[in-house]
């Protein structure tokens, strides 16, 4: 079960929230952290302090070894619990993949810039997004702020299929929540 235990508003964004929430943990749970932290790409996971940390878009979130969950820039409590479920689902996961995580491979990160993201639009400018151009529109989406889905030629057009498949897969293998 998860629980929202404090809604603030996010220092970040005025219009946005930061929230305090909680995720039911086993006794062990320390212990499944360095697990849990492998099928999170790009998370940072620190032993000694007991946290899991991760961008999620624009969102920060810190899962706690004591099962509190941080996160920032959230638009509602609704979006707070369904970050906070999609934890939760991890964890099981981690409980049940366990055996198959070989925590002694170092975990590869992905990084993506504003240029990789830039390669795979159109390049048309054709401000079809809402932003004056493609490399602008580019930024926005790795900040959080557009979605790849706003990008309408990319979809539209059967000539991108390629470059819109090659996009999302990168920004998913970075840990970017993707919504198509």
């Amino acid at each position: 079960m998860v629980e929202i235990r404090e809604i603030l508003p996010c220092i970040a964004d005025p219009k946005k929230l930061r929230v305090i929430g909680r995720i039911d943990v086993k006794e062990d749970f320390k212990e499944m952290m360095p697990y849990v932290a492998w099928l999170i790409p790009n998370s940072a996971y620190n032993k000694k302090m007991g946290w899991i940390s991760f961008k999620k878009g624009a969102r920060i979130i810190t899962i706690h070894s004591d099962g509190f969950v941080t996160m920032t820039q959230i638009k509602d409590e609704r979006e707070a619990m369904q970050i906070l479920e999609e934890i939760e689902q991890l964890v099981n996961k981690a409980y049940e993949k366990k055996d198959e995580i070989d925590l002694s491979k170092p975990k590869e990160k992905i990084n993506v810039t504003v240029m990789d993201v830039y390669n795979y639009l159109p390049k048309t400018n054709c401000k079809e997004c809402g932003e004056q151009t493609c490399m602008a529109f580019a930024v926005k989406l790795l900040n959080g702020e557009r979605d790849v889905k706003d990008c309408k030629p990319l979809f539209r057009e059967k000539k991108y299929t390629g470059i819109r498949e090659a996009l999302i897969s990168l920004l998913s293998a970075a840990g970017f929540e993707v919504e198509i």
